[in-house]
């Protein structure tokens, strides 16, 4: 006789106490870290290259990036900064002055008058002539400082960049590289890396179920594929989300942490339909009746696919109000663009929308099958 409520599977409730355990515990970090992290972002994304920071004083700390991050030459690129307090507030009314010198022969190449800025965020437009190296200079007066007496004006060249010499101002100095295909160079390898990753672990489980598929003795079911191919669906999402936590990081230090919480997610939802996966392959019934599940079983899948497809629900949610109006807590009034790693993200997060319900449905007829399977076992 065979009892549907008998069968236990420790085998996969132990790992998912220890992974829920470890998820709970970095979820709680990533959410007091706020607490003692600035904010320091007011870009509209954090780049990673071409981009720096410097304090100046023991009030100010000014950051710079390019838009595009990867500038040519002869095309208009924007030098963009954010001149903040220590504790990542926006400063007002700073009388500023940037210019731009060559490394390869020290020649200044231009230079943008002294000028106030009603606000520390601000770019200033500008067309590299040739590929190369250059140091972007700028100029803050300081606050005791009579600004009516240089407005407007330009100073000499300088041989050293940071000589404050005859002027009541501090100076920072940023490095820039313009070239021609660095930026694309770059961004295939990254792209190709997170491609790479997912069709490597597509190429596994298509293996895997070929291999099943042909098998006389263990031959793989369609319900079996689709488990398999939302446990790759959820792994591929998280990893895009590892890549791209970093570049929202300058934006709001929350969004990263939110990213990195959803790929956290999407990976305890993978690893945990794992062990959901091998415990239910584990059955001595399995043998001779693929289709039966037990009651335990059942509720744990269910609970983990009502998990998933309400993280996934939220997910796409999100982004698609966050690229129709301004994002929550975003210090720009405008949506985010529509870039390749969103779109990718949220296909995939689609298709394992569809793949839960699916499964949902299999296995609500898989347990309905098994109970009428134990009633007839005990009559």
């Amino acid at each position: 006789m065979i009892n549907c409520r008998s069968i236990r599977f420790s085998s996969f409730t132990t790992p998912i106490v220890i992974l829920t355990l470890i998820f709970s515990l970095f979820c709680i970090v990533l959410v007091i870290s706020p607490i003692y992290i600035s904010v320091y972002g007011h870009f509209s994304h954090a780049a990673h290259y071409n981009n720096g920071q410097i304090g100046i004083g023991n009030e100010i700390s000014v950051f710079q990036q390019m838009e595009p991050e990867y500038p040519k030459p002869n095309e208009t690129a924007y030098i963009q900064f954010s001149i903040q307090d220590k504790q990542g507030r926006d400063t007002t009314n700073k009388v500023v002055l940037v210019e731009i010198y060559s490394t390869l022969t020290n020649e200044r190449i231009a230079v943008f008058p002294w000028t106030i800025v009603e606000i520390g965020d601000f770019q200033v437009p500008f067309i590299f002539p040739k590929i190369g190296n250059y140091q972007i200079v700028l100029s803050l007066l300081n606050a005791d400082a009579n600004p009516d007496e240089i407005l407007n004006t330009v100073p000499p060249p300088r041989n050293i960049l940071v000589d404050s010499l005859n002027c009541n101002c501090e100076r920072a100095v940023f490095n820039i590289s313009v070239g021609e295909s660095f930026g694309s160079i770059f961004l295939a390898v990254i792209y190709g890396s997170i491609l790479g990753v997912v069709f490597i672990v597509g190429g596994v489980l298509s293996w895997m179920y070929l291999s099943r598929r042909k098998s006389k003795t263990n031959p793989i079911s369609n319900e079996e594929f689709i488990k398999y191919s939302v446990l790759f669906l959820a792994v591929g999402a998280s990893i895009v989300h590892i890549a791209v936590y970093s570049g929202h990081a300058t934006l709001r230090l929350e969004y990263s942490i939110f990213l990195i919480s959803a790929a956290g997610g999407q990976l305890f939802y993978g690893i945990s339909y794992i062990f959901l996966i091998f415990s239910d392959d584990r059955l001595p019934i399995k043998k001779t009746d693929k289709r039966f599940i037990t009651k335990e079983y059942y509720k744990k899948s269910k609970i983990l696919n009502l998990i998933g497809l309400a993280g996934s629900l939220v997910l796409i949610g999100l982004y698609i109000y966050s690229v129709t109006f301004p994002p929550p807590l975003s210090p720009n009034a405008h949506p985010e663009d529509v870039d390749f790693a969103g779109i990718l993200d949220k296909s995939l997060e689609i298709l394992l929308v569809i793949g839960i319900i699916y499964l949902m449905k299999v296995e609500r007829k898989r347990y309905l099958y098994s109970r009428q399977i134990s009633d007839n076992k005990n009559i």
